[in-house]
């Protein structure tokens, strides 16, 4: 037997049949390795069994090893949380891994698979559950555009982009989008082109959850004279680039917390190096989820130049906390998604960002007024209704395939 089916070496589905019942299973084929999802601090409630459908809950990794499932068992809630890391992908073990997919699948039994993303990962769900002949769904968690996600990642992601554009060329995406029962984009940015194509009745948009009893209202306030604390969390590359941010800060009295980390850290450094504000910076590399409130107290606003199209977590996170977002118009147009009636939203120039920052400077009431707007739209897209249209989803694959 393969080394990856020892942490669950029963068959699953005959077990089922000798206990005289079906225990519902769940199958996730992640978007990358949960020990670096862990030491992130990206591990989440039920982020894979929303509502506690599931008795178990599989997760198979593109990764030689993964971490131990007791780790992260908080992401299968009540279920059992095994891991299976399959191997990591290479140009030659493509159709290999696509081999041990299909057979740790054949050993789970599962009720429903899920990919993330509509490449590598959306491929081997799909393809497992056609062959398994069960309902599947893919998340997407990014743009669906390669071109757009060439700018947005940059020229450090030009293997990325290669790569991408060799599964879309073998048939790979256009095989998730064929073959899943539903494709659940992550923010409409992402809907608005799959509902270009045939494919537009499986596209439900789910966004990523964020449950508002872990994140009460801090109702931050700026007092007349005090210095503007500026807060931003969020991976540091091309995508979400802060360098117009760190500029802004030459011409205004302001103090900036940059959490995060990635390629363009030694650049941020020199930035704000080179426009003499680098006693007003502080750079933090990580913050687990659960502290994040902590970090915020005392700060005023969130601030992002974002170039990715949809809106990113931390963009909610703050929302939920009550803190007013200054952001930077999208560079494919319209309104930043979810924030847009209630942020700030400027060019996104140092220029743009330093009128906005001396906007709260010269009226600070629009600190405590925009950030109530925060904490009054961010329920439309709070945890429980999403994790509820999740489990809704799910049920409904469920009930479509045993009808």
């Amino acid at each position: 037997m393969d080394p990856c089916l020892l942490s669950h070496p029963v068959h699953a589905v005959h077990r089922a049949k000798l206990l005289g019942r079906i225990e519902p299973r769940y199958a996730v084929i992640a978007d990358g390795s949960l020990r670096i999802a862990h030491a992130k601090g990206e591990v989440k409630k039920r982020y894979w069994n929303p509502g506690d459908i599931f008795d178990e809950v599989h997760v198979i990794t593109l990764a030689d090893d993964d971490i131990d499932p007791d780790l992260v068992q908080t992401v299968a809630g009540r279920a059992q949380l095994f891991v299976h890391p399959v191997g990591r992908p290479q140009p030659g073990n493509l159709w290999e891994l696509r081999r041990r997919v299909v057979e740790v699948m054949s050993q789970i039994g599962p009720n429903v698979i899920r990919g993330h993303g509509p490449f590598l990962q959306g491929y081997y769900a799909t393809y497992a559950a056609r062959t398994l002949q069960v309902p599947s769904f893919v998340s997407i968690h990014d743009d669906v555009s390669i071109y757009r996600r060439f700018w947005t990642y940059g020229e450090g992601y030009g293997k990325i982009t290669l790569y991408q554009l060799g599964l879309k060329a073998l048939g790979w995406e256009q095989f998730v989008y064929e073959n899943a029962d539903r494709l659940v984009p992550k923010y409409q940015a992402a809907a608005r082109l799959l509902r270009k194509t045939r494919h537009r009745d499986k596209v439900q948009v789910i966004y990523n959850q964020i449950f508002l009893d872990h994140f009460t209202d801090q109702k931050p306030n700026l007092l007349p004279g005090e210095r503007l604390k500026i807060i931003n969390v969020g991976r540091q590359f091309d995508g979400k680039d802060q360098r117009p941010l760190i500029r802004a800060l030459k011409n205004v009295d302001a103090e900036l917390t940059l959490i995060g980390q990635g390629p363009l850290r030694e650049s941020y450094v020199s930035t704000a190096r080179e426009s003499g504000v680098e006693s007003r910076v502080t750079f933090v590399d990580r913050v687990d989820n659960a502290d994040l409130p902590s970090i915020f107290a005392g700060h005023h606003l969130f601030a992002i130049n974002i170039i990715q199209p949809g809106v990113c977590m931390p963009v909610m996170e703050a929302m939920a906390l009550g803190y007013p977002i200054v952001i930077n118009e999208p560079r494919w147009g319209g309104e930043p998604e979810v924030c847009g009636p209630c942020a700030d939203v400027v060019p996104g120039t140092a220029h743009g960002f330093t009128e906005a920052l001396k906007r709260f400077i010269d009226n600070p009431h629009r600190v405590s007024e925009i950030g109530a707007r925060s904490r009054a739209t961010i329920p439309s897209f709070s945890g429980k209704k999403m994790e509820a249209q999740e489990k809704d989803l799910i049920m409904d694959l469920l009930g479509a395939r045993s009808g």
